[in-house]
């Protein structure tokens, strides 16, 4: 739940440098949560300190409709471990990221593995995006990568891989209602400074009710996002409740963003106001699986 609320405020500064922030504490994350001893004592004292390694979770896929529970990517078994072929995008930070936690396809069932930088056919090259910039989001490409066997994380049933999806879909909401939160600021007080014919535009009923309806759906989405937050802490199936919670930061959060440029007009179209880039952030939201955990 803690996680949920750190989420949320650093995406009401930034959403894009809260996703940066936040991946390399999201591989530390599932190493906890899924790694084995060796595991961790390989991996985690490198996210302790000041000087914090860069890691990135890698689960979404450049494919039309994609399936995150169904990747392209394949883990092929060999004698001494696997191999790794496919694509990976949307990879937070990937250009610097030393550590890779990507979701695969194993006998059937999708399965995590961590992949270190630098290992021979892993190639990493930019993705620009719409949105969230500051995340420096980048595509992941592996050509016959070959992984120890030890380099499996948690189960390989697709259970893991499930909870990790979860978790991350999850975040994502926290991050939408943390932007939502910052538009609803930011427009709540454009609204009654701005001035036409002699008076604030929020006078006028169309301004007003557009306002009062995204401080409406941001309030649902806090509360569904938070009961999801809720019963993934105390070890509770979450599975419905992440889904809901998804779905309407997904619609009610893109819509938020469009009302809010519509609300400051043509100030809404220029990058004087931050409003455009919250909205293009916002959008984000149904679209990206992985990057980060809570």
């Amino acid at each position: 739940m803690a996680g949920t609320l750190v989420a949320e405020a650093l995406g009401k500064g930034d959403m894009g440098l809260a996703v940066a922030a936040l991946a390399p504490g999201s591989v530390a994350t599932a190493l906890g949560l899924w790694g084995t001893e060796s595991q961790q004592e390989t991996y985690l004292p490198a996210f302790t300190g000041e000087d914090v390694a860069v890691a990135a979770l890698a689960l979404t896929e450049p494919t039309v409709l994609f399936d995150p529970l169904l990747p392209g990517t394949t883990a092929t078994p060999t004698d001494d471990g696997f191999v790794l072929d496919g694509v990976k995008s949307a990879v937070v930070r990937g250009a610097e990221a030393e550590l890779f936690v990507v979701g695969a396809m194993l006998d059937g069932s999708p399965t995590l593995f961590l992949v270190e930088s630098g290992l021979k056919g892993l190639t990493v090259e930019a993705d620009p995006s719409m949105g969230v910039r500051a995340a420096s989001l980048s595509r992941l490409s592996l050509a016959g990568v070959k992984v120890p066997a030890g380099s499996v994380l948690g189960q390989t049933d697709g259970s893991t891989y499930a909870e990790c999806v979860r978790l991350s879909r999850l975040a994502w909401c926290a991050l939408a209602v943390g932007t939502g939160q910052a538009v609803l600021d930011y427009v709540s007080t454009y609204v009654n400074e701005r001035e036409a014919f002699g008076e604030p535009i929020s006078h006028r009923q169309a301004v007003a009710f557009m306002v009062a309806n995204i401080a409406i759906e941001l309030q649902a989405m806090r509360l569904v996002t938070y009961k999801a937050a809720s019963r993934a802490a105390r070890g509770k199936d979450f599975t419905r409740e992440v889904a809901l919670a998804r779905q309407l930061c997904a619609s009610k959060g893109m819509q938020i963003g469009l009302d809010g440029v519509q609300l400051l007009g043509g100030h809404g179209f220029v990058k004087e106001h931050p409003v455009e880039r919250w909205y293009r952030d916002l959008r984000a939201i149904g679209i990206m699986e992985g990057g980060v955990l809570v």
